[in-house]
């Protein structure tokens, strides 16, 4: 995939969670703070203004950027670094060993920043899995990343919003794991297995 095929994948996520935004709500009310699909929207909606084509990584870090400055919550700063941080391993013809650099950098940034493992009903649970395949040589389509999230809905939460819910939370998707869920599938593309 290339960096003009990439940039209009990251711009079409603001369609994505315009879609979703209904969605992510919903899951952030039930166990959060009902703010999620708004941020999402709000992230992906600023970076049309603010990414630099000029190379792969570049795109990868202001996207990044961007994020950082126009999610709320714990989101941004999470999704927001681990763009900075894939920034510094992605090649601007990403193919599959490429797309498997980039997704364990995403896993790691998610887990250093977030303090983070998995099953612990974050996002974390989504890309790490989602990491495995891909070292595994599995196929990742949209189907099996939706699978990743939907399994977290029996896990307890016992990081940040949705903890406070204790087993309150088990029998709902993580909000996170639903946003990684596009996000991933954006970067992965279909033409890459």
């Amino acid at each position: 995939m290339d960096v003009k095929e990439m940039k209009q994948r990251l711009l079409d996520l603001e369609t994505t969670f315009s879609e979703k935004e209904t969605v992510l709500t919903d899951l952030d009310r039930a166990i959060g703070d009902g703010d999620h699909g708004v941020n999402m929207l709000r992230g992906f909606k600023s970076l049309k203004d603010k990414i630099d084509d000029s190379s792969m990584a570049s795109l990868f870090k202001t996207t990044g950027m961007a994020l950082m400055s126009n999610i709320g919550g714990a989101s941004g700063p999470l999704y927001g670094f681990s763009f900075v941080k894939m920034s510094n391993v992605v090649k601007d013809d990403i193919d599959n060993d490429n797309l498997k650099a980039v997704v364990t950098e995403f896993a790691n940034a998610i887990a250093q920043r977030g303090k983070v493992q998995r099953n612990e009903k974050t996002m974390f649970d989504v890309v790490d899995r989602a990491r495995e395949a891909l070292e595994n040589e599995e196929t990742l389509t949209f189907e099996v990343l939706q699978q990743f999230a939907t399994d977290t809905k029996v896990i307890e939460a016992t990081k940040g919003r949705a903890a406070y819910f204790k087993k309150d939370s088990i029998g709902y998707v993580d909000p996170g794991a639903q946003s990684m869920v596009y996000i991933l599938s954006a970067l992965i593309g279909d033409d890459i297995k």
